[in-house]
């Protein structure tokens, strides 16, 4: 309904395998934006997939977050071992100040 009276695409809600994305793909006539990386489908379907089945849009709500709890949650446990700071930007575990300053740039 809503691509008929003109949205650009369908944002399609929790989405959680690739056989409910293959029968959004077919039934839904125009384009579709799906929310992958989430705790429910994270491990069912790959971008590729996506893109495969002609998924307009992908969008990656929660990716960062995960990601940056992740980073925090082992930076804090390394930061009270002789050498934590060190292995927190050795291990790659946070970025370095040039990687931000580039990023901030960019």
């Amino acid at each position: 309904m809503y691509l008929d009276a003109g949205a650009d695409l369908a944002f399609v809600c929790y989405a959680a395998t690739l056989d409910e994305v293959k029968t959004l793909a077919k039934e839904i006539r125009g384009p579709i934006s799906i929310a992958a990386g989430m705790p429910y489908n994270i491990n069912e379907f790959t971008i590729d997939d996506l893109k495969q089945l002609g998924v307009a849009r992908v969008s990656l709500p929660i990716l960062a977050i995960l990601s940056a709890v992740r980073a925090l949650s082992t930076s804090i446990s390394l930061i009270s071992e002789p050498d934590g700071f060190a292995r927190i930007v050795d291990d790659e575990i946070c970025c370095n100040p040039g990687e931000l300053s580039a990023l901030l740039q960019s």
